[in-house]
């Protein structure tokens, strides 16, 4: 046999290794920990929480942290990544809707050169990654048909329904960047007729309504920013992958992506500097914050919204039903700034 590392345990040494770790089990004894990881979770996943408690620096042991802390975490966390998915998907589909609606509005889009535009600007690697993933959907029952019905002349109505969300992504930038030229070309026009004619440009409603059109613009482009963030999210919730079993690492790269707009949000909901500043340092933590503010801003259905709000509260309550975790700082603020962000931004009405 190969010899490892770290070889298999047996669910006794499971437990053995968990004490020798520090790791009590007062709250859930070692009888129900031991039938826990035998039918409801394993412990290299159970483990990864463990992260988010401090370590005596003289043994290395882990410091007041309980089995079924590690439990709660896991339960949470599985709650979480359900939320997730379903924001993520949530905001997919009307970042859809809002871009297919400046294309509809535009009369000198005909909905199928922007794609083939698009295309076209692609280099040989990626344009080649596209190909080869509307190939892969083209064996899907659920895209096969519009595939061979447009390929090779996709209206966007089609394309954005058989591509990626990372594609889409992709995509969405340069139809906002391709959107924004035309504004504010437009925009140049108006200002030299205006000028030519000795109007004021304060009174041109051409000017006016062209002025709204570059501040949503500006809007979609910072939404390109957030969305980048929540497809990082969505593939570990869609993977199954621990959300939040690292909340202590911290990077200043991390808080300087923080979108703007959620920072000033964030503020106005009477956060500290401070505070904000830590909790956006952390990836995981600052994914997480994004989904939620992207929801609330790209989401239209009050439906939509009402339904997410019922959840989101649902979840608030999850957070401390069972730990109260006093005894660790970084959980309990985690949790709270969590909470105070969705009782503000997603009130039940």
């Amino acid at each position: 046999m190969l010899a490892f590392s770290k070889p298999k345990l047996s669910y006794k040494q499971q437990i053995e290794h968990l004490k020798q770790k520090g790791i009590h089990f007062d709250k859930m004894s070692e009888k129900e920990a031991l039938h826990y990881l035998q039918y409801h979770n394993y412990l290299f996943k159970l483990i990864s929480y463990r992260k988010n408690y401090p370590k005596d620096v003289t043994n290395s042991r882990y410091l007041h942290l309980d089995f079924a802390a590690l439990v709660d975490l896991a339960v949470i966390d599985m709650y979480l990544r359900s939320l997730v998915l379903k924001m993520s998907l949530n905001i997919e589909h009307f970042s859809k809707v809002n871009l297919l609606k400046r294309i509809t509005d535009d009369n000198s889009e005909d909905g199928y050169s922007i794609v083939k535009n698009y295309l076209d600007t692609l280099s040989d690697s990626a344009l080649n990654h596209i190909n080869q993933e509307l190939a892969r959907n083209a064996k899907s029952p659920y895209c096969h048909q519009a595939y061979f019905k447009y390929k090779n002349c996709y209206p966007i109505w089609v394309f954005i329904e058989i591509i990626s969300f990372g594609s889409f992504i992709s995509f969405y930038k340069y139809c906002i960047e391709h959107l924004t030229t035309k504004d504010q070309d437009k925009y140049i026009n108006i200002q030299n007729l205006c000028r030519a004619q000795k109007i004021p440009l304060s009174q041109s409603e051409q000017a006016k309504i062209c002025r709204q059109k570059l501040k949503e613009d500006t809007i979609s482009k910072s939404n390109f920013y957030l969305f980048l963030s929540i497809k990082r999210l969505r593939n570990a919730a869609a993977h199954n992958n621990c959300i939040i079993s690292d909340l202590c690492n911290k990077s200043e790269q991390v808080y300087k992506r923080a979108d703007t707009r959620m920072v000033k949000s964030l503020h106005h909901l009477g956060f500290s500097e401070l505070t904000i500043t830590n909790k956006l340092s952390n990836e995981r933590v600052a994914e997480i914050i994004s989904c939620l503010y992207a929801h609330k801003c790209v989401v239209t259905s009050p439906g939509v919204n009402k339904h997410l709000a019922i959840e989101l509260h649902d979840f608030t309550k999850r957070l401390f039903q069972h730990h109260n975790y006093q005894e660790n700082n970084l959980i309990e603020s985690t949790f709270h700034i969590l909470s105070v962000i969705i009782d503000k931004w997603f009130p039940i009405v």
